[in-house]
């Protein structure tokens, strides 16, 4: 039988900032449990860091010196005395906090409870959906999952390949990309022309922090001298019967039509709201970002008194700010626990890197904007949720009979009731619900996520159950 394990902290996510927080915590004095999917830290980031470096120095240059940073947070956690958990997923944050908060894991096949005097929620960002004609094509994936193959197995795409979309992970792989030996045929930047404002706010970010700004615009340029990019890309279209053979678009009010044997979307990230959200944690509709945001008050402190987030899962932050966060969400933390004191402060509450994060930060958000038709996709045709096949025309005309949020949507149609539970859909239905009645967000909602978040069978559950019943006897 499986026994209930018990922690002052639960962090979920090993990624930059759980990592931080875990480590922090950890140093000092706090039970800290780290959980993670993976079977190695890192998160997405630094995402094999360790295999990388053991294993296959040569990618490194490839990946980067900023990835070959990672390896510094990986040692810090195994050295802090944190309890780290690889290859486990959390189903359920429970509704009560008293005596503690109870964590649904599945470990190693086997469900358990585990009992946590606090969680922080270090569940990373996401890519976000990028709905156009042709996108449920074999050949059509994001740039997240190719670069996810080559830090993790060094594998590099072949054949004939088209990137599209805007967004500085798009240009760092790219980059990766030409390092390694292959280059794209051609990028469609979505972006629209730059305005005055966007313009000031890069000025601002260069003199606030310029390393970053200039590695940014460093992969640009070097993308930009060997690759054909087309500029303000709309109407964007994959074509084929079984599988990708071309793709259609327009650029600068021209018409093309690309051969291609992949295609490689992306179109910014997004913070992972779904554990957050099935913890019963407020949310907001963050105008800048475009994205559902937990409400936080102090450094990660959510609506529910023993539930923190930290990270780009609180607002897209970027990495190297999330290591800062991690720091400040650790003191915090560790201030509430009760006979506890921070061990770390100094970075935590460094305003001046603070402050350079954020500026970067909205530089950032006003340079790479969502693109509109990703966001609204203008065709009815256009599939919308995978999972169940439903279109954008289905939505809209659920919309015209008096729906009026997602939820109520799932009377009609079954988006958002598939594997992905909404993940990948629940942006974009609730964008179309919106736009439709002429809501904000806040007023259309987001879909309400029930647990079990990830998947769990029924013989864990029944192990889980026999748990329970042990305890009691």
């Amino acid at each position: 039988m499986t026994q209930d394990t018990c922690t002052d902290v639960v962090v979920v996510g090993a990624g930059p900032a759980g990592m931080t927080t875990a480590s922090c915590l950890a140093e000092s004095g706090v039970r800290a449990l780290l959980l993670d999917e993976h079977t190695a830290p890192g998160g997405q980031v630094y995402r094999s860091v360790e295999k990388v470096t053991d294993k296959r120095p040569a990618d490194l240059n490839v990946l980067g010196s900023h990835y070959r940073s990672g390896s510094k947070a990986v040692e810090r956690l195994h050295s802090s005395g944190a309890q780290y958990w690889p290859g486990t997923s959390v189903w359920e944050i429970s509704a009560a906090e008293e005596p503690a908060l109870a964590v649904g894991v599945v470990r190693d096949g086997r469900a358990r409870m585990i009992q946590a005097g606090h969680i922080v929620l270090a569940t990373g960002a996401m890519e976000r959906p990028t709905p156009f004609p042709g996108w449920t094509l074999p050949g059509v994936m994001t740039v997240g999952a190719a670069q996810t193959l080559l830090k993790s197995s060094g594998l590099v795409p072949e054949g004939r390949i088209a990137v599209a979309g805007s967004g500085p992970l798009l240009y760092l792989y790219i980059s990766q990309l030409i390092k390694a030996g292959k280059k794209p045929q051609v990028i469609l930047d979505t972006r629209p022309r730059a305005s005055l404002q966007t313009k000031l706010s890069v000025l601002a970010a260069l003199t606030v922090d310029p390393a970053s700004m200039f590695r940014g615009l460093g992969w640009m340029r070097e993308v930009r001298r060997e690759i054909r990019v087309r500029e303000r890309v709309h109407r964007l279209r994959a074509g084929g019967v079984e599988k990708l053979s071309s793709i259609s678009y327009e650029s600068c009010d021209r018409q093309f039509t690309d051969e291609v044997d992949l295609l490689l979307v992306h179109d910014g990230v997004i913070p992972n709201t779904w554990l957050a959200m099935s913890a019963g944690c407020r949310h907001h509709w963050n105008v800048q970002q475009r994205c559902w945001v937990p409400d936080i008050t102090g450094a990660g402190q959510t609506s529910r008194q023993s539930v923190s987030v930290v990270g780009d899962a609180a607002g897209i932050i970027g990495a190297d700010a999330s290591v800062l966060h991690g720091e400040a969400v650790a003191c915090e933390v560790a201030a509430c626990l009760e006979g506890k004191q921070p061990g770390v402060v100094g970075n935590a509450a460094h305003p001046l890197l603070a402050w350079q994060h954020r500026t970067l930060r909205r530089c950032l958000d006003q340079f790479y904007p969502p693109a509109q038709e990703f966001e609204l996709p203008p065709d009815d045709e256009t599939v919308v949720c995978r999972c169940e096949e439903v279109t954008a025309g289905e939505i809209r005309r659920v919309a015209a009979l008096g729906c009026v949020g997602p939820n109520q949507g799932k009377a009609f149609t079954r988006c958002g009731m598939g594997p992905c539970m909404g993940r990948k859909c629940g942006v974009t239905v609730s964008r179309l619900i919106a736009e439709h009645h002429g809501l904000s967000m806040h007023e259309v909602g987001h879909y309400r996520i029930r647990p079990p978040v990830k998947p769990i069978n029924v013989g864990q559950l029944a192990d889980l159950e026999t748990d329970a019943d042990a305890h009691t006897d």
